[in-house]
């Protein structure tokens, strides 16, 4: 598969900054991998997603050193969705980069159609982003970075605003741009419960520098590290884990369940194997 961005030493030091919010980077996303980025709070996720999306070093002062390359476009999402609205209602928001693109009326409602369904909003058109739902801004946030079919969509902490209602309609979201769309999506986010849900491939920034960079289930199952670092490890992994090193399973042989109903599968397995008793 081709890369569709890449980072190569990239650092990067805000104007009054003491010292640097993103320290060495060499980073590659590759076309229809799903990525999670964790990290504490002010360990450099934000920064590092506005210099992939070309915002630093051009809309910040700074110094910076590097260099980012882009194949194709790229759509960004913030954590508030309010940040990024221009329009009135929802089609007056999404039909503001095509017609800076020059697109003809009839292919800017097309398309915004067509984005709306594929978010599930299909019919709010004429409904002002203003007075939506948490979830529902979200997503035609989303549906706005995804009007003009970037490769790559970045989301800054898409949930963190939102009640478990809006966080599971966005993540959901996520899942179907994922399996349908065969999107690129790098997702920066402290929620690793859903992240390990769905990512392919996860990422740890720590002190502005990618300490982890692994498949998900491997990542995953760096529990201590994950814990040095004020990770949160997700429970099913946690409990994955503990039966492994109490002998009940071997992880050699058993894939580390992701979900709660991937447990409870793995588990009626074992049940039915009579290699785990009930009691």
């Amino acid at each position: 598969m081709s890369s569709v961005l890449s980072l190569s030493d990239v650092c990067w030091r805000y104007e009054d900054g003491a010292s640097w919010t993103l320290a060495g980077i060499d980073l590659s996303l590759t076309e229809g991998e799903v990525v999670g980025l964790v990290g504490l709070s002010g360990a450099g996720k934000t920064t590092l997603l506005l210099a992939m999306a070309g915002l630093i070093p051009a809309n910040y002062a700074g110094q910076f050193s590097g260099r980012c390359s882009v194949q194709g476009e790229l759509g960004i999402v913030f954590q508030d969705p309010e940040t990024q609205f221009i329009g009135l209602t929802v089609e007056e928001e999404i039909a503001f980069s095509l017609e800076n693109r020059g697109q003809d009326d009839r292919a800017i409602e097309r398309r915004i159609e067509d984005v709306l369904a594929l978010v599930g909003l299909s019919g709010f058109a004429s409904r002002s982003p203003f007075e939506l739902s948490g979830g529902e801004k979200q997503r035609v946030a989303i549906a706005s970075a995804l009007a003009h079919a970037p490769k790559l969509l970045l989301l800054d902490e898409p949930t963190s605003e939102l009640d478990p209602k809006g966080a599971r309609e966005v993540f959901s979201l996520i899942r179907r741009l994922k399996e349908e769309e065969r999107m690129t999506i790098l997702v920066a986010s402290h929620a690793t419960e859903e992240l390990a849900q769905f990512c392919d491939r996860m990422l740890l920034i720590a002190d502005g520098a990618i300490v982890m960079d692994m498949p998900a289930d491997a990542f995953f199952s760096q529990v201590a590290s994950l814990d040095a670092h004020g990770i949160h490890v997700p429970d099913m992994v946690r409990l994955y884990h503990a039966l492994c090193t109490e002998g009940v399973l071997d992880e050699k042989t058993t894939p580390c369940p992701r979900t709660v109903e991937d447990m409870l599968t793995l588990w009626q397995s074992l049940v039915r194997k009579g290699e785990v008793a009930i009691p």
